[in-house]
């Protein structure tokens, strides 16, 4: 069994989104990492269509392979709070993150999901 490397060719094409959520409310923290890689483990090349025009989702495609993270690096993210926020919890929310507390004030992490866009490098990275 070969384990095989995916990454982005092109940098900033490495793209995470990670959820948390405290009751009805949801926050969602956009990340656009500057290099990333998902490996694979398949006896034989994998058979990925490394033009990728339409992005890969590696929980969600027709490939077949159990794709895992392996690595990212230098990300900068984006957070979008729950509608309906007053400024202040706004506010407050914000000093949760930056404090890195969520979990401490109830917020349940929902767990993420990466993409991967555009053109793609496959390489063996040992057997």
């Amino acid at each position: 069994m070969a384990t095989w490397r995916l990454t982005p060719k092109h940098k900033k094409s490495f793209i995470e989104i990670e959820t948390w959520k405290k009751g009805k409310l949801e926050l969602v923290h956009d990340i656009v990492w500057y290099s990333g890689s998902l490996t694979i483990e398949s006896t034989t090349k994998p058979e990925i269509d490394l033009a990728n025009k339409d992005g890969l989702d590696p929980d969600n495609n027709d490939y077949g392979y159990d794709f895992e993270f392996e690595e990212s690096a230098d990300g900068d993210g984006e957070y979008t709070y729950p509608e309906g926020l007053s400024a202040a919890e706004e506010a407050k929310l914000e000093t949760l993150i930056e404090n890195e507390e969520l979990e401490n004030a109830g917020w349940v992490y929902g767990g993420n999901e990466y993409y991967l866009i555009g053109e793609l490098e496959l390489t063996q990275i040992n057997d």
